[in-house]
């Protein structure tokens, strides 16, 4: 059919796509009446008793030697009946006013643990308690000594090196393990709200089910639409000069190869789990592995980077002067009780994910989708997925940067295959900055991505530190045609046409992280 455009000047009357206010629970008057998130049904409030399982008679059944039954069901059965007896306190520790960001002040902020409650250090066989202190938002302050020590600290002051420090610290009262903590932390409904999957459909009265703003720019106006999906574009923004007369599908449901969609004897397309670019199997691709048939690649670059991103999922990477850095992404899969070594770190990545969320909002006004209400900083932070394009944001990564268990420095990354990753957020604590930590972040970044053979690196900036970056991190301006058609290929995180794109070719940057000794022996 021959396309008419549609005029969504009207619908764009209220301001521009990203909007910047105190709170994210704008009215809803100003979300657009033709595209919605479909309502949620409102939390109720509970009140729960406050009443401390007491005593240490029962700690040998920590360790499991004199347990019967399921361990998964009787960790679960202690979860719940701690979560009976804790008290929430929402309103008493209000996040904002916590000062470190740590997986500590993120459970006493939630309510699950107390600021100051005892806990004990259990042997894994013996179930003896091997150490004792009270929890607090930045560690654990020891009884035997009186010093404040970070989790990781404790353990090995109570004498052991098991590397999985929450999961044989114990609240005293209750006789649940921190790592239970985490797990029902996470589990909270309030917490599951942030990671939900964005299924945004078209409200009742809906014209139709097309999306209100350019996939490229974020504006309306006149858009061509897509025959396969909602995404919509100004054909200016994707170099169209003649108006297609049939249907027409968008670059992100056409193959990459060969630029057509279904059918026409290509069969059906697939989507890389990498660059999450589409295609068909005859065109281009690996081969299929039956053992893992969720994840599949466009070609051998995307595995690549895909493999080498998750290898690096969860662990920490020291640096100089007490740092860390550690890349995270969120991972739902179910528990399964055991605690094996990749179940614990998804639980310890879900955990700072979390905390990463909040270090990222102190940093960033709130950012709201005026058409789907969707949080755009949460939403990738939490690499939460769409089913409208412009705000899947599952491909997401997080990087992180640490002391002594505190977050104080985070950045989002994304990697759309070797030709391009982009880093649309980084952000500092406020004590924190003019002190080099995100120089240190980005340059982990930034040694990352050149070790996956990535050529380019993409970020936005406010006209007043685009001289910050191109003077201490040496971006150029995104102003070559070339690299404007090239970006409009690729789902990037969308801003007004205020901010200034900036890119930096990748290719043979020293590391700065290395010390003078590492550098000469670096190729």
């Amino acid at each position: 059919m021959a396309y008419n455009f549609r005029n969504r000047n009207l619908l764009n009357t209220r301001g521009a796509y990203l909007g910047s206010s105190g709170s994210d629970s704008e009215s809803q008057d100003d979300s657009d009446p033709d595209f919605l998130t479909p309502s949620r049904t409102p939390r109720r409030s509970t009140q729960n008793n406050t009443a401390r399982a007491g005593g240490a008679s029962s700690i040998r059944n920590l360790s499991g030697k004199r347990s019967r039954g399921n361990g998964e069901e009787r960790r679960r059965g202690r979860r719940e009946r701690h979560r009976r007896r804790r008290k929430r306190k929402f309103s008493q520790v209000p996040q904002a006013q916590i000062s470190r960001r740590t997986v500590l002040s993120w459970l006493i902020g939630l309510g699950v643990i107390e600021e100051d409650e005892v806990v004990w250090y259990v042997a894994a066989q013996s179930g003896n308690i091997l150490g004792e202190g009270k929890v607090n938002r930045e560690g654990i302050l020891c009884s035997c000594c009186s010093g404040q020590l970070t989790v990781e600290e404790f353990e090995v002051h109570s004498g052991r090196k098991t590397r999985k420090p929450y999961q044989h610290i114990y609240l005293a009262g209750s006789q649940v393990s921190l790592l239970d903590c985490q797990i029902e932390a996470w589990e909270d409904k309030e917490e599951e709200e942030t990671r939900k999957f964005n299924n945004i459909q078209p409200a009742s009265k809906a014209v139709d089910r097309y999306d209100d703003a350019c996939m490229i720019c974020a504006d309306g106006g006149d858009l061509i639409c897509c025959e396969r999906c909602p995404s919509t574009f100004h054909p200016r923004c994707i170099f169209m000069e003649i108006i297609p007369q049939g249907d027409w599908l968008c670059p992100y449901c056409i193959c990459k190869y060969c630029g057509n969609g279904n059918g026409n004897g290509n069969g059906l397309l697939m989507q890389c789990s990498q660059c999450e670019k589409k295609y068909h199997l005859r065109c281009g691709g690996e081969p299929l592995d039956l053992m893992n048939p969720p994840v599949v690649f466009c070609g051998s670059s995307c595995r690549k980077i895909y493999e080498g991103l998750h290898n690096l999922l969860g662990s920490q990477n020291a640096l100089h002067d007490g740092l860390t850095w550690t890349l995270l992404q969120r991972i739902d899969e179910p528990f399964t009780g055991s605690y094996g070594e990749e179940e614990y770190k998804r639980i310890q990545c879900n955990s700072k994910i979390a905390v990463a969320w909040l270090v990222m909002n102190e940093c960033f006004l709130s950012t709201i989708d005026r058409h789907t209400r969707t949080n755009i900083v949460q939403s990738i932070v939490y690499n939460r997925g769409s089913n409208v394009t412009r705000i899947n944001y599952s491909g997401f990564y997080t990087a992180i940067l640490e002391k002594n268990d505190e977050i104080i420095s985070v950045a989002s990354i994304r990697v759309h295959g070797k030709r391009l990753a982009e880093m649309p957020f980084i952000g500092t604590r406020g004590e924190y900055r003019r002190l080099g930590m995100a120089y240190v972040l980005e340059n982990c970044i930034e040694s990352t991505l050149c070790s996956l053979k990535v050529e380019k690196l993409v970020i936005p900036s406010v006209n007043q530190l685009t001289g910050m970056w191109m003077d201490k991190y040496f971006f150029s301006r995104v102003q070559e045609e070339r690299l404007v058609k090239e970006l409009s290929l690729y789902n990037t995180v969308m801003f007004p046409s205020s901010v200034v794109r900036l890119y930096k070719n990748l290719a043979m940057l020293p590391d700065l992280n290395l010390s003078p000794e590492e550098k000469e022996g670096h190729f």
